[in-house]
């Protein structure tokens, strides 16, 4: 755990000042820090939405070395009277290693935040807030927004999503899934390493006072057709039909295009929760190109994993289940991958399988229906649950007492509902996560933070059903 300071910017009447502004802020915010937020924040009719219920998470560096995570709402009416929603941010400024704890996602952090209670959205905003205590982390990929992106606006889109915003200046965004999500779902295809290169807004007009990286694009053609006249802004629309020549190029992005296409966002999980410590963006397409080796090689060995598991991949019976005919090799054409170069390959002729004769239909109905089975995985109400299993498991591993307390009833309840099948991936994940905690948590001398290490342990047993 850890305390991090705040700031509101908005517009209100001060002794200072009339009009937007900093309006308030916690002791330990630096005044260097201060003068940043006043440039960055965003005044009158600056969200893309209007009404109330308009809202933009965003992300961008100050000069102390920490970041300012916020999000903007409209928050009740100007009190000039001149008209319009009050835009009101409240900012965190998350310290390097805070941040790293949320594998360098601010939308983990701020969901974090929401569930802590910590997004508030004062009448009157006092002169001076308190430190905020942050605690939990997440895992270095969300699968489930992962697997809801491949299927909209789908893999290709997300891999030419990937390349044209590491090789931009600044990137306005559209598409059919809001820009918040695509967003979102970009910094889970990059390396923890590299994703605070990314400054972003999810909901704020483009102004050259505040610099972002990513952007989302307003749907008013005309704003469009204005923001890609700016100096090095590049403007991307993922809602219409791809280009001939939108294909990514470069090995990271035919990563991306090839882990969403094949539904392998474990692999990607798994390997950008290994520390790359020294990782720069010139590096990411070699990475690239070599993770995409490994994927196929792990492709490839799951596939003969799986013939292996039912029978030989070197006695397979054919269709009808008969032997195969003198003159014809039962592997059709096949070579054992363990094959010695230059050897002739052995065939066998097949073998019969036991109970091949066995009613299928009565056994059938005496096998009890796994949940899963009947569940579409990606179904808005399975997923919704999972992201909250995720936020639950997070904060229980963080130290929340209650999160820990709410997963010892949340997790047999999940468990019985979607089965193992669907919650096995999670689990997985869960399961990464903890270990990088103790293993954070332990020095060759002794244990450094032993409530952290005790805190993932606790949550292990819950999982695997080990009593604490």
């Amino acid at each position: 755990m850890a305390y991090i300071e705040q700031a509101v910017f908005t517009s209100a009447e001060t002794d200072r000042f009339a009009g937007y502004q900093v309006v308030g802020n916690s002791p330990g915010l630096c005044e260097v820090d201060v003068r940043e937020l006043a440039v960055w924040g965003p005044s009158h009719d600056s969200l893309l939405e209007l009404g109330p219920d308009a809202v933009s998470l965003n992300f961008h560096p100050l000069p102390s070395g920490a970041y300012c995570v916020s999000r903007t709402t409209a928050g009740g009416w100007e009190y000039s009277g001149r008209g319009g929603h009050r835009v009101y941010t409240q900012c965190l400024i998350v310290p390097p290693d805070v941040l790293m704890r949320f594998a360098n996602n601010p939308f983990a952090l701020l969901r974090a935040a929401e569930a802590g209670g910590m997004l508030v959205v004062h009448d009157r905003v006092p002169g001076q807030l308190d430190p905020l205590l942050m605690a939990g982390g997440a895992a270095p990929v969300n699968l489930n927004l992962l697997a809801r992106l491949a299927a909209n606006p789908g893999a290709q889109r997300m891999a030419i999503l990937v390349q044209t915003a590491i090789s931009s200046v600044c990137l306005a965004v559209a598409a059919i899934p809001p820009a918040g999500q695509l967003i979102a779902g970009l910094l889970n295809c990059l390396p923890p390493e590299l994703r605070t290169e990314f400054s972003f807004s999810t909901g704020l007009k483009f102004s050259s006072r505040r610099p972002f990286r990513l952007m989302a694009l307003s749907a008013d053609p005309a704003e469009q057709r204005w923001i890609a006249h700016q100096n090095n802004v590049s403007v991307l629309d993922l809602s219409g039909s791809l280009p001939a020549d939108a294909i990514p190029i470069d090995g990271w992005a035919r990563l991306i295009g090839r882990v969403l296409a094949t539904g392998r966002a474990s692999f990607l999980g798994t390997e950008l929760s290994k520390r790359r410590f020294h990782l720069t963006a010139e590096d990411l397409p070699a990475l690239g190109l070599q993770l995409l080796e490994e994927l196929e090689a792990s492709a490839l060995r799951d596939e003969y994993g799986q013939q292996a598991n039912d029978f030989s991949l070197f006695d397979r019976p054919r269709p009808d289940d008969q032997p195969c005919p003198d003159d014809q090799p039962c592997l059709d054409d096949r070579q054992s991958p363990n094959r010695e170069e230059g050897t002739t390959p052995v065939y066998h002729a097949a073998h019969r399988r036991i109970g091949a004769g066995r009613d299928t239909a009565a056994a059938a109905q005496s096998t009890a229906v796994a949940p899963s089975s009947t569940l579409d995985p990606d179904a808005p109400k399975v997923l919704e649950k999972l992201e909250h299993l995720d936020e639950v498991v997070y904060e229980a591993i963080g130290g929340r007492t209650a999160a820990l307390e709410e997963l010892q009833q949340l997790w047999p309840q999940v468990l019985d509902e979607l089965g193992e099948e669907l919650v096995a991936e999670s689990r997985e994940q869960y399961l990464r996560y903890a270990l990088q905690i103790w293993e954070e948590s332990v020095e060759p001398d002794g244990v450094r933070h032993p409530s952290r290490a005790v805190q993932a342990l606790d949550v292990l047993c819950i999982l695997f059903d080990e009593a604490p």
